[in-house]
């Protein structure tokens, strides 16, 4: 037995010397890790392409995400409801969809089924044709239309008796202080300040459409005492009625876009230049 144990120590003795290093050997590092640098270069070399790949799809999506967002108002005619160029399409996210049927569809030379009567209305009862014009205070294709093309169809079409034209309100949904600017204006109307309100508010709409500072811009136009009265009404269910209304006459009309122009129950556009208004009233005026 003790024979036995003496072999294994010995079996064990010359395994663990044979591990033990030459007399001569003497540990290089330096030769070490250009051994292994050797070795690991083909795995950096990969790793290094996976990084610069992912890297590269990474800003590629990015710039692609950048470029196809579209802004508020992509449509260079003018807003639609979801930002997107308009298109046949459901409209404001307040006002539900019906479908279309061919009755439901105005005819050329059919009057408007609702007329709001007052303060957004300007020129003759009498004109021959009457013209809505849907608009958004925060959309900026409204406030250039509103501010340079308006005065020239009020010259030659409203004040001279042939048109009879009503404001409306579209307040499209992705428009952080449309509706409220809407208020504003038709509050401001009860007082007998709605133009200089309408114009203020699409003068300044790059401002107060940045710090929703609505209040500030329409008390430089409106008198102090009229002011007070306005901002009374601004949280009235009857001037949220009066843009309600305004948004079922867009559901009535098909409106999808601001600005619309209709006149007749017809909706002109969507190239809303005075050029182009011009040749779509100008026949209808003609028929009179």
């Amino acid at each position: 037995m003790e024979h036995d144990e003496m072999d294994v120590n010995r079996w064990v003795d010359d395994r663990l010397s044979s591990l033990d290093p030459p007399a001569h050997w003497r540990p290089d590092s330096s030769a070490a890790f250009a051994g292994l640098r050797r070795r690991t270069a083909p795995v950096r070399r990969r790793l290094w392409l996976w990084a610069t790949v992912s890297c590269t799809a990474v800003a590629a999506c990015a710039v692609l995400l950048l470029v196809s967002t579209p802004t508020a108002c992509a449509n260079p005619l003018g807003c639609s409801p979801t930002g997107q160029p308009a298109h046949p399409a459901p409209l404001h996210a307040a006002i539900p969809a019906p479908a279309p049927s061919p009755a439901a569809v105005p005819s050329a030379f059919v009057q408007p089924a609702f007329v709001q009567p007052g303060f957004k209305e300007s020129g003759s009862p009498q004109a021959p044709v009457t013209c809505e014009l849907y608009t958004d205070y925060e959309c900026p294709h409204c406030a250039t239309f509103y501010l340079e093309t308006m005065p020239q169809l009020s010259a030659r079409y409203v004040e001279t008796g042939k048109v009879r034209l009503i404001h409306r309100d579209f307040p499209l949904a992705h428009h952080r202080y449309a509706r409220l600017a809407a208020r504003y204006a038709d509050a401001a109307g009860e007082t007998g300040y709605y133009q200089p309100v309408a114009n203020r508010l699409f003068r300044t709409q790059a401002v107060w459409s940045a710090d929703g500072d609505i209040d500030g811009q329409v008390a430089r136009v409106v008198p102090a005492a009229a002011m007070e009265k306005v901002r009374s009404l601004v949280g009235d269910p009857a001037v949220e009625n009066s843009v309600t209304a305004d948004e079922a006459q867009a559901r009535e009309n098909h409106v999808e876009r601001t600005p619309t122009l209709l006149c007749n129950g017809k909706i002109i556009g969507p190239d809303l230049s005075i050029g182009r208004i011009a040749a779509s009233l100008d026949p209808l005026l003609a028929q009179r």
